[in-house]
């Protein structure tokens, strides 16, 4: 007897059992819907599709359903929901630390100002080039290129996880790095 996958809930159990071809019919089933909730939150197709591309790898890869006990509609609907507030946040947080930098860019500096940042510039080089490859790679990716986590992971085939972990080794170790020159 073929189970009935016209009812996303109906694909939990399937899902549960770690079943692909269930997580392929949910997945055809709900990213329609789930693309045009994130985009009417969020306004932004590209990024409303890689939201939706983001849970959907997340519920895969880290068997989330396994820990879903009510509504997997309910849960996609809120999942996706929260994604998009969360990317919301973190673009109004990117567009105000930018509109701050220009800010401060625009004030003439001192030469003496320009030459502390000149050396403060070679001292953040220095400290980089003293980072594991891979993590100077990410690190570089991340801040300088300006690549999101999931284009990095896309990018060197390794997960976001991995990524986040580059870049938290990448910060703390040039956080130290640089406390021992401004001594």
């Amino acid at each position: 007897m073929q189970e009935d996958f016209t009812d996303i809930d109906a694909l939990l159990s399937r899902l549960k059992m770690h079943d692909l071809e269930a997580f392929t019919r949910l997945y055809k089933l709900a990213r329609g819907r789930l693309y045009i909730l994130a985009n009417a939150i969020i306004q932004d197709s590209a990024a409303a599709q890689d939201l939706v591309q983001e849970l959907f790898m997340e519920l895969w890869e880290r068997r989330i359903y396994l820990n879903i006990q009510t509504s997997l509609k309910a849960y996609l609907i809120r999942s996706v929901r929260n994604k998009a507030y969360n990317y919301l946040d973190k673009q109004g947080t990117q567009a105000r630390l930018s509109r701050e930098y220009l800010r401060i860019e625009q004030y003439d500096t001192s030469p003496l100002e320009k030459l502390e940042l000149a050396a403060l510039g070679q001292d953040l080089e220095r400290a980089i080039s003293k980072l594991p490859p891979m993590a100077a790679k990410v690190f570089h990716l991340h801040y300088i290129e300006k690549l999101s986590h999931a284009a990095i992971a896309e990018q060197l085939q390794i997960s976001k996880h991995t990524v986040s972990g580059h870049i938290d080794r990448a910060l703390k170790q040039l956080r130290e790095d640089l406390k021992k020159i401004k001594n």
